[in-house]
């Protein structure tokens, strides 16, 4: 039968994602309406609102409908629900809402098989939590998956959700993320709190101090005039920290380009000392003096040498450049440990590597020929 668009009632709905409209509006042009919407006997949209907006794009007045009895709501939602069953195509804002669909219909039931007068004789829910029956369904995979990403959707920046609808991030990655912004924030305003404290704290410790020197009429003003040279005192105080550092931290870089560029130039010595015995080489075997294998050996001994001095000092100019940007300062120690468990444990990863590095070359460096650890790629 054919209805009046405007008197379908689009509620709440799991599907989100309306594009390629056109290209169905296009198609219903062509070929017609193929499936009619489903409305309930009063219009409530149950299925087919892409299709309905298609018509809508069109400027059609009416559409084909199928009208279906609803019993209840929960028959409603169930209606909807199997409609989207088998399509997995949701972005993570629609399975959330498919989920939370889920979620209210198997509420539903719990409460109709609680309140039952025969409960003998209704049949038996599904076995296991909710959240993993809802996590199966809305395609999850498991309970914990679907805590998590409630936990996201209810949490996450909008800038999050959408990477998360787009596929350019993971549920797992996201998840990390949301957690980490919420404990930043929490640490945040708990140090803002503490300042705050401190400084009403400092503020009273003044009025107490000033009480009995100072009239009461001028208390307040005061009290605040301290507050603020300590406050410029603080700023002249960190200016000047800062300032110490940055000569600091010059003077460290300047040091350690001196000595990369003292290596580098050793690289370069022996890369002509190198490219001097290739040539030496050529020369021995073009006159073929009578001790012509001794010299070779010789020349070939010193050529491995250069070789392997060349490389060493270019592995050696690496560590050194790797140190200067990681230098160990105040700053990045108070960085690594205010960080998130995550993070440290991610940096913690990479120090076990560099000491795996370490200890592979430490036995080279005294000495040793073979290395018998396994080589970090």
């Amino acid at each position: 039968m054919l209805i009046d668009i405007s008197k379908i009632k689009v509620t709440d709905r799991i599907r989100q994602d309306f594009s390629g409209i056109e290209e169905l509006a296009q198609d219903i042009a062509e070929n017609g309406l193929i499936n009619p919407i489903v409305v309930t006997s009063d219009y409530q949209l149950i299925a087919g609102e892409r299709r309905l907006r298609a018509h809508q794009h069109l400027g059609r007045q009416e559409v084909a409908v199928n009208v279906m009895d609803v019993r209840d709501y929960a028959h409603h939602l169930q209606l909807e629900i199997s409609e989207n069953e088998h399509r997995r195509d949701f972005t993570f804002s629609e399975r959330i809402a498919y989920g939370k669909k889920i979620e209210e219909l198997e509420r539903i039931k719990a409460k109709e098989r609680m309140t039952a007068p025969d409960k003998e004789n209704l049949p038996e829910g599904e076995k296991g939590q909710v959240r993993d029956i809802v996590a199966e369904q809305a395609g999850f995979g498991s309970g914990r998956n679907y805590d998590k990403a409630k936990f996201i959707a209810e949490h996450a920046t909008a800038e999050i959700i959408q990477e998360l609808d787009a596929g350019i991030i993971s549920t797992h990655k996201a998840f990390t993320q949301t957690k980490e912004r919420m404990e930043a924030a929490e640490k945040a305003a708990a140090e803002a709190n503490a300042r705050a404290e401190a400084a009403e704290k400092e503020k009273e410790n003044l009025r107490k101090q000033y009480k009995d020197s100072i009239p009461a009429d001028q208390l307040e003003e005061a009290v605040n005039a301290a507050i603020e040279r300590q406050q410029e005192e603080n700023e002249v105080f960190i200016a000047q920290k800062e300032k110490e550092a940055q000569a600091a931290l010059k003077a460290h870089d300047a040091k350690w380009k001196k000595d990369i560029e003292a290596e580098s130039q050793k690289v370069r010595d022996l890369n002509a000392g190198y490219k001097k015995i290739q040539e030496e080489l050529e020369t021995l075997k073009l006159q073929q003096p009578e001790d012509l294998d001794d010299q070779q050996r010789a020349a070939q001994l010193k050529k491995l040498r250069y070789e392997a001095d060349s490389n060493t000092v270019q592995l050696s100019i690496h560590v050194k450049q790797f140190l200067q940007k990681a230098a160990v300062t105040t700053l990045n120690l108070g960085s690594v440990a205010s960080a998130s468990s995550s993070e440290k444990k991610r940096f913690n990863e990479s120090l076990d590597m560099l000491q795996t590095f370490i200890d592979q070359m430490r036995p080279a460096v005294n000495g040793r020929r073979v290395v018998e650890a396994d080589v970090i790629n």
